[in-house]
């Protein structure tokens, strides 16, 4: 039986062992992808943390590891509080203009170093644990993420790698140190990751039940092995992550009646839960990038739109109802499901799917349902992928170099890839449906998660595939044949059989199958275009993009044939030995520009100093923002106001951007995924009824704006006059305060690169304005007059009465009763005003003149406090959802103080500083590890060609010498 080194080191690579050459790859790509970084003004976008977003005073650290309310939309509402994690110490220790420089390329290189790690423990070649840390840093999967602003999940998977790493490493002697280790590991991608940490954590359990029973010794020994590696992991990571996991479910969960897990509710939240799943054939993405287009029409800073996005991620299945030839399901998704009237099916009556699009178009203009949404690609690149499977095809080899565990590991991580992905399909595929069955997994919403683990496996499967080339093809000390490199090429494929020939006719299938849908493709520009047509895009952009469509693909058979050429080189043996880094080059040069070409669509910088420049709306609103809500729609999450499209972009962007980085607080909020019942029902009391807002009831509307402080409305300028003719004709309380136009560029732009480049222009008969509500109730208040109520429906029923006036009475929930006023008095409370301000702290100041209760409108939660002069005293819930407290006579100073618990962080932070001890302690009496040295299955055969034997006469000696050694220094 053969006895081989696993990787055997040659002096030629000996220099790589370190990670000099990783962070030279990946560190030279990302400087030149991220090189506007540099630039003072420039800064990354980021959809899910904008820097709006960053400035905001609530989000500010290191107030938000004791817990965050956000009081910039709605009413306010408690957020996830801050978590020791990576992320957030990186938020704590620079500005986040320097984060949003940053973030990105860090996550993505701490990613390519946890990789490498991971190849190192398995005792890969130094160049293929480099290359292979390479793939996951320009992965475009992870690296579009980061350019959302979702780079924790990068972090996420770089932990997973390095959880394994420490299942892995020779240099941690003790079974309970490697667990803990990989615990700590565990938590942390769960502190990143939240719901996607969650997914990963579970594959990194089935890989430690894997891992422990795939090593030697007895099945008793292995399995006992594996149940004590998983508990300690499952452990510690639980202890790391549990402030994370306990804030995320008291404010993602609980209270929130759509994440209940009986039959009823999951089923009803199906299509809400499996609206972000991969379509099948999109996982075409997978290996030609861009053929779908890259980011969202709206999200591209260019002129050219041609890359666009066109695929269906995201699309809300109802559209697919709307677009049905049936007229009862179409009827069943306007009337039942979108409660829409019936109005809306007249466009829909059409004998075609093409002549219905219009009509499909009002529908969701009106409902706000999406046609697509996407933020992110999914390539994992040509190279890559052609590692990887040439990685499975020796899975079922016996005459590849590759010990028995290390084919079972393929054959394990060539599973979890195939699982992953018809998991990814969502609703789609199968898979999904049988997963959602199994308790919690319906919170997660989006299926297409599960391509983060696919990515990792997938990038597995390519090292090996790397570490296989290495083994057999590149080690060997002499080349094939002499003569020139096309002539040793022929020479080659005149003698070649076995596993090598047949390798070499599937990658020239390959290539002949993409080069005939790259046909077909051309062929078919013109279905492509109609398509298009249908799916909601306005020419001449259909052209553009199946033109670019049809480019993506001519692209990707010129790469694919490249990597062809590359792949026959290495098998033929023109590369080896001393010419391997040739072999090396080309590898690293395929994989390198084959991924950034693919990064290179998801990179967007803007001047921020620019795109947060005041405007006379923001200008006039950041005046004492705390006194005031604004709001730009009919409704906080509602279809429409009656403005026109163009500002109600620009309104949104604000909404995102503008409003939270000067603490503007606004009634509307841009999502609301897991809204608890408080709040949906309360909103749902003041719903809008109607197909068009000139015959629609508006006051339910009204009402909720006098009810939650919302005294501005941002919007046409005859709308005040709409609204006072159909409500106060009298006292006409709708007034303009400022007149403006839009739109216009702002100064010193030629083009527009998106909506947040436009602004507006103060004109004294401008068609738009800022609308004051002068009946909207102030955001603190003393009634002297209450009533109290037994449950929310009759609270809601009360309050949306519109013979109710809430200046006079106010409503005070049962189970938080103040004392019951003498008589229903109508006598001067006295007065209250708001003297400091902040997100988790509110001080006033009252004159009270008779027994009253304080309204402060603002959301009521039980981590709220009250102390009166001082003292704690109980908090009473007023109008069913704001915060008040009983004041007796006098002068007094409230304060309202949000304090939750800290119990959880003080644990997370107590299994940070233990893993970090553990850490040090282990390098500290860390001692050399001798090479490890693996049993072969079978002696491996030479190539068909004659080559050298892969194992020469003097590595068994040397293995023996190594052995000796580390003998002798035990």
């Amino acid at each position: 039986m053969a006895i081989r080194a696993a990787s055997a080191e040659t002096v030629s690579n000996k220099r790589f062992s370190r990670p000099w050459l990783l962070l030279g790859l990946l560190g030279a790509a990302l400087l030149v992808l991220f090189s506007k970084s540099l630039d003072p003004h420039q800064i990354l976008f980021a959809n899910d943390f904008p820097l709006g977003a960053l400035k905001a005073d609530c989000n500010q650290l290191p107030q938000r590891f004791a817990g965050t309310w956000r009081e910039i939309a709605w009413l306010g509402g408690e957020a996830p509080a801050a978590s020791p994690s990576i992320t957030m110490t990186l938020m704590t220790l620079v500005s986040p203009v320097v984060y949003l420089k940053t973030y990105a390329p860090l996550t993505l290189l701490f990613l390519g170093f946890s990789a490498w790690l991971f190849f190192r423990q398995l005792n890969f070649n130094p160049i293929v644990c480099a290359l292979g840390g390479v793939a996951a840093g320009l992965n475009v999967h992870f690296f579009s993420n980061a350019c959302w602003g979702l780079g924790n999940w990068n972090l996420c998977a770089g932990c997973v790698f390095l959880a394994m790493s420490a299942l892995y490493a020779k240099s941690i002697p003790k079974l309970w140190e490697k667990a803990v280790l990989a615990g700590l590991a565990v938590g942390m991608s769960l502190m990143e990751g939240y719901d996607v940490g969650a997914i990963t954590s579970v594959y990194v359990g089935i890989f430690i039940a894997f891992h422990a029973l795939n090593n030697e010794g007895s099945i008793g020994k292995r399995t006992f092995n594996a149940f004590v590696t998983e508990g300690l992991v499952v452990l510690f990571a639980a202890i790391i992550a549990y402030h994370t996991m306990k804030t995320l479910v008291r404010t993602q969960v609980e209270g929130v009646a759509s994440m209940e897990q009986d039959a009823d509710t999951k089923k009803t939240r199906w299509n809400a839960a499996t609206q972000w799943s991969l379509p099948k054939v999109e996982t075409l993405q997978i290996l030609v990038p861009g053929l779908f287009g890259y980011r969202l029409s709206g999200n591209i800073d260019q002129k050219d739109h041609s890359g666009a996005y066109w695929g269906l991620i995201g699309q809300d299945p109802r559209i697919a109802g709307l677009a049905s030839d049936d007229p009862n399901e179409r009827s069943n998704v306007v009337v039942s499901g979108l409660k829409l009237s019936e109005g809306y099916l007249t466009n829909l009556d059409t004998p075609d799917r093409f002549s219905r699009t219009v009509g499909m178009q009002a529908v969701t203009k009106k409902s706000g349902i999406y046609w697509r949404y996407s933020g992110s690609g999914e390539c994992a690149g040509m190279m890559v992928s052609l590692l990887a499977i040439f990685a499975l095809a020796n899975f079922f080899g016996k005459d590849r170099p590759l010990s028995k565990t290390e084919r079972i590991a393929i054959g394990f991580w060539g599973g979890v890839a195939v699982f992953s992905l018809l998991a990814a399909w969502g609703r789609y595929g199968f898979i999904y449906q049988f997963l959602y069955m199994i308790p919690e997994v319906s919170t997660i919403r989006n299926p297409i998660k599960f391509l983060h683990p696919f990515h990792i496996a997938w990038i597995i499967l390519a090292a090996y595939g790397m570490e296989i080339l290495y083994r057999r093809y590149l080690r060997n000390p002499e080349k094939n044949s002499s003569g020139f490199f096309v002539s040793q090429i022929k020479d080659w494929w005149a003698k070649v059989a076995g596993f090598d020939r047949k390798w070499t006719i599937f990658m020239m299938i390959f290539v002949g199958v993409a080069a005939l849908g790259t046909v077909i493709l051309f062929v078919e520009q013109s279905a492509l275009i109609r398509y298009l047509q249908e799916q909601s895009f306005a020419a001449p952009l259909p052209k553009q993009i199946a033109a670019f469509c049809l480019q993506r693909a001519g692209a990707f058979v010129v790469i694919l044939a490249a990597g062809v050429v590359v792949m026959a080189a290495i098998l033929s043996g023109a590369w080896s030995g001393s010419s391997s880094k040739w072999a090396w080059s080309a590898l690293a040069a395929l994989i390198i520009l084959d991924l950034a070409r693919a990064d290179i669509p998801w990179v967007h910088y803007y001047d921020y100093k620019e795109k947060y420049e005041l405007n006379s709306v923001t200008e006039f609103l950041i005046d004492k923002p705390w006194e005031h809500r604004v709001i730009g729609k009919l409704e906080p999450r509602g279809p429409g106001s009656g403005i026109q499209q163009g500002f109600g972009q620009l309104y949104f962007f604000w909404l995102q951007n503008d409003f939270p980085f000067h603490n503007i607080q606004t009634l509307d909020f841009a999502q609301a995924a897991h809204m608890p019942d408080l709040d949906r029902l309360y909103l749902k009391a003041f719903e809008l009824s109607g197909e068009a807002i000139r015959n629609t009831d508006l006051r339910p509307a009204v009402r909720l704006w006098e009810l939650t402080n919302t005294r501005y409305i941002v919007g046409t300028a005859s709308s005040a006059e709409d609204l006072n003719r159909r409500f106060d004709p009298v006292h006409r309380r709708f007034k303009v305060l400022s007149h403006f136009n839009f739109p216009r560029l702002k100064p010193g732009l030629s083009s527009a690169g998106d909506v947040g480049d436009m602004t507006i222009e103060p004109s004294e008969k401008g068609a738009y304005g800022i609308i004051e509500d002068t009946r909207a109730l102030p955001r603190a208040k003393l009634y002297a007059n209450w009533r109290t109520t037994t449950n929310d429906d009759e609270t809601l029923k009360i309050l949306s009465d519109q013979k109710f006036e809430p200046w006079d009475t106010l409503l005070v929930d049962a189970n938080t009763p103040p004392p019951q006023p003498s008589s229903a008095s109508t006598s001067d409370p006295g007065t209250v005003t708001i003297t400091d301000y902040h997100p988790k702290n509110v001080r006033l100041k009252a004159d009270v003149k008779t027994q009253s209760v304080l309204l402060l409108n603002d959301r009521y939660d039980t981590d709220w406090h009250v102390l009166l002069d001082g003292a704690p005293v109980a908090m009473l819930r007023c109008n069913d959802i704001m915060r008040g407290v009983s004041l007796p006579p006098g002068q007094h100073e409230v304060e309202f103080v949000f304090k939750p618990s800290l119990k959880t962080l003080y644990i997370s932070v107590s299994a940070i500083v233990i893993g970090i001890i553990l850490a040090g302690y282990l390098v500290i009496t860390r001692k050399p590890v001798v090479a490890a040295i693996v049993k072969a299955d079978t002696p491996t055969p030479p190539p068909a060609t004659p080559t050298p034997p892969l194992v020469t006469k003097p590595a068994a000696p040397q293995a023996k010498k190594q052995k000796a050694n580390g003998k002798a220094k035990k």
